[in-house]
């Protein structure tokens, strides 16, 4: 029987069409701002989320997984996002006002690079970012 993290991915995997590094990142990005926000999935209609991200893949393929970790999507327009030339996601809950900022770290950031440059972006790589803990990947600040 899978796990709850591995379903998350399978679902994830129908919606986007592959599993990416990028997918994942967006995944546990999500999954992180609800654990520092203290909400769980039912409360998570109240989360909006703000994306700052390069908008062509395999950086943008983020996005798609922040969708499916905190139902911010596009549609229901809890999800807004803009070109950057790097990733950071805040995150604000409606009724209370809580705002998390998610960035990725500067060492995960130059991983990422230099796996890019070595085109070892693949599903098995992004297997292995699913099990990192989420300090090593992302800074993440409580305002």
């Amino acid at each position: 029987m899978p796990t709850e993290q591995q379903a998350l991915i399978e679902f994830a995997r129908q919606l986007h069409g592959h599993v990416g590094p990028y997918l994942i990142i967006g995944l546990k990005m999500g999954a992180a701002a609800k654990k520092a926000l203290n909400i769980s999935d039912s409360e998570s209609t109240h989360l909006r989320a703000e994306v700052s991200v390069p908008l062509f893949p395999p950086f943008s393929c983020l996005l798609d997984g922040i969708q499916v970790s905190t139902t911010c999507t596009i549609g229901n327009q809890r999800l807004q996002f803009n070109n950057a030339k790097t990733i950071q996601a805040t995150f604000v809950m409606e009724e209370s006002g809580k705002v998390v900022k998610i960035s990725l770290t500067k060492p995960f950031s130059k991983i990422l690079d230099e796996q890019k440059k070595q085109d070892k972006l693949t599903e098995a790589y992004s297997w292995e970012l699913a099990d990192l803990p989420e300090n090593q990947i992302f800074s993440i600040a409580l305002e």
